[in-house]
């Protein structure tokens, strides 16, 4: 068994009911993936509120702004393959899938879909995203090493 397979185990033992499940589809659910590793720490962050202190004559004045837009990023793998002990059961063993289907997404210039689903399957979060960044490198394995990089998209109406 491989250090990754064991790592994902316990990964897995060591957060137990806050282990996540990520779909990411575009297009209505034209495509939809699901990852085969979510790291323990996956980020589920709050939004910035834009704030802004106005100096007055005799006092400062705080107007309440509109809320950012969460960035989302983490590190992790797609395997090539193989099936770890840790993937979901409709998690691809082929990592090429996943490149190729953010590939296909960010050329199409459409926004994703994130839903986040916890250990009960209660979803955590359900959001549009756009991917800023994905940047990946083959291991020694085969397996595809990869740092993506999120951001909240918000459709105008």
């Amino acid at each position: 068994m491989s250090s990754l397979a064991e790592a994902g185990r316990l990964c897995f033992q060591e957060v137990g009911a806050i282990a996540y499940k990520v779909i990411l589809s575009f297009n209505n659910n034209e495509e939809v993936m699901v990852l085969p590793h979510v790291p323990p720490d996956f980020p589920l962050p709050e939004p910035e509120q834009h704030n802004e202190t106005y100096t007055g004559l005799s006092k400062d004045y705080r107007r309440i702004g509109t809320l950012g837009l969460r960035q989302y990023s983490w590190d992790s793998i797609f395997p090539v393959g193989h099936r770890y002990a840790f993937m979901p059961p409709e998690a691809s063993e082929n990592g090429w899938d996943y490149v190729a289907f953010f590939q296909r997404g960010r050329e199409r210039k459409i926004p994703f879909r994130m839903i986040v689903l916890d250990s009960s399957g209660a979803p955590r979060l359900n959001t549009p995203i756009t991917v800023d960044s994905l940047d990946i490198s083959v291991r020694r394995n085969g397996d595809i090493a990869y740092s993506i990089s999120c951001t909240e998209y918000r459709f105008v109406v």
